[in-house]
């Protein structure tokens, strides 16, 4: 236990620190570096779309209404908002689409959050493309660490992690922006941790998302007060009635020396990451030749926190679907097709999707695999059955770094290409690849704001 004020060697807050404040870009393994390029291109792709839906532009215009000019740029708008305000537009419009990259050991999702804090602080200092990267990455692992110290029980509470967890991931990537010394950084942290706040409840509703405009926020607002040497609790993340004590924290810090970046997932559909294993079962039986008018029922076995994030039964929005196993399996069965364009105002009434949503049954798991299990039982001719598991990180590999740098092009080219066209989408891959070298980031401003 620690007693306020206390920075000693033994502060968890300090220990956190120390890992992440010297991380510099050109000192990080090549697969860390390849891996934050690949992050801002997943995150860059679902933001410029997400910018369009109500939940961005709504927050968008409340900054806008509220706001004078500022050096940060806005995804989706050619005006500049003082740095705090653009990293909750971004955060928002990041997350708006819920189809942004997602950690295990964070617990939820990281750049979506870290990113948006990253980009605004680092116009507000006027760094370069390096810098900004390691800025990213420096909140990116304190994110991971903050979730590792967490644990499970603290989502498992009804906390949504990428609000709170991230609200700490993106004061650091702020402090890092900022080179404040470890006080700086300590005094961030406490700062952006007091104010952290998201519950699951909201999942399936506009304010999922700005939950990751909020943290996005707090880190940068957290950052620029500690920078005026605001005072806080220097060990947030140890005190006594500090951050991971109330907050239900049971982990602990894992040996130094990795970096989990890279473990990283990005999603291949657009909907909670949750639901992902069983539609991954679904397409695998789906290309084997099964049919949704012979399936007679499906039996969903998740692990049972699934049931408290996305078992929404019968949704009637594009949000809510977004967060029902029943509706993503019909989909994965009736169409194939989970990416953006799938998940329609129109798309929970859908007939044919309702029919197959109700012979969808869902149960928990009485063991603690992490895997989906997909039983359907069809009209004629045998059970069939797949288990999946999407939550097992790819090795960092040249070759495979090559692989997923080829789905992520692509997955920018379908979201973005369709809204501003290939000269505008060919611009933002340019620039986003060239910023490991980049002296400013004006390419990459000029490049989202469509």
């Amino acid at each position: 236990m620690t007693v306020l004020g206390d920075a000693t060697p033994r502060s968890l807050t300090r220990a956190v620190v120390d890992r992440v404040r010297p991380l510099r870009f050109d000192l990080m393994p090549e697969p860390v570096r390849r891996t934050a390029v690949h992050c801002v291109l997943d995150v860059v792709g679902v933001a410029v779309v997400g910018s369009t839906t109500p939940p961005a532009t709504l927050v968008r215009a409340e900054m806008f209404d509220e706001r004078s000019s500022g050096p940060a740029g806005v995804v989706g708008d050619p005006r500049r908002l003082p740095a705090a305000a653009a990293a909750l537009v971004n955060g928002t419009a990041a997350h708006a689409l819920d189809f942004d990259d997602v950690s295990a050991a964070m617990g939820g999702h990281p750049s979506t959050v870290v990113l948006p804090a990253a980009l605004a602080a680092a116009e507000r200092h006027g760094l370069d493309g390096p810098e900004m990267l390691a800025a990213f990455v420096a909140g990116v692992e304190t994110a991971c660490l903050v979730g590792r110290l967490m644990g499970p029980e603290h989502y498992a509470r009804g906390f949504h992690t990428t609000a709170t967890v991230g609200a700490v991931g993106a004061a650091a990537t702020a402090a890092h922006a900022a080179a404040l010394d470890e006080d700086g950084w300590c005094r961030a942290l406490g700062i952006a941790a007091t104010r952290a706040a998201g519950l699951k409840s909201m999942f399936g509703t506009m304010t999922k998302p700005l939950h990751a405009g909020f943290a996005a926020e707090t880190g940068v607002r957290a950052a620029s007060l500690a920078a005026r040497g605001f005072t806080a609790h220097r060990d947030v993340l140890g005190a006594e009635q500090g951050f991971r004590e109330v907050l239900g924290g049971t982990g602990v810090l894992p040996p130094e020396g990795a970096f989990d970046i890279l473990d990283v997932l990005f999603k291949r559909h657009a909907s909670c990451f949750l639901t992902h294993s069983s539609v991954e079962g679904l397409l695998r039986l789906r290309e084997q030749g099964l049919r949704a008018d012979e399936v007679e029922a499906v039996r969903l076995r998740v692990p049972p926190g699934h049931l408290r994030v996305c078992a929404i039964p019968d949704p009637t929005t594009p949000l809510e679907a977004k967060f029902s196993l029943r509706h993503t399996a019909a989909l994965a069965l009736v169409t194939g097709d989970l990416s953006e364009r799938s998940f329609t105002a129109e798309s929970p009434a859908d007939p044919r999707l309702a029919a197959v949503r109700e012979r969808v049954d869902i149960v928990a798991r009485a063991d603690d695999s992490p895997a989906t299990e997909v039983r359907v039982r069809r009209r004629h001719g045998p059970e069939l059955v797949a288990e999946v598991d999407v939550s097992v990180p790819d090795p960092a590999t040249p070759s495979e770094l090559d692989r997923r740098e080829v789905v992520l092009r692509r997955k920018l080219l379908g979201l973005v290409e369709p809204h501003v066209g290939a000269d505008r989408t060919a611009r933002m891959l340019t620039a986003i690849e060239g910023l490991p070298t980049a002296r400013t980031l004006d390419d990459l401003r000029a490049a989202v704001a469509v």
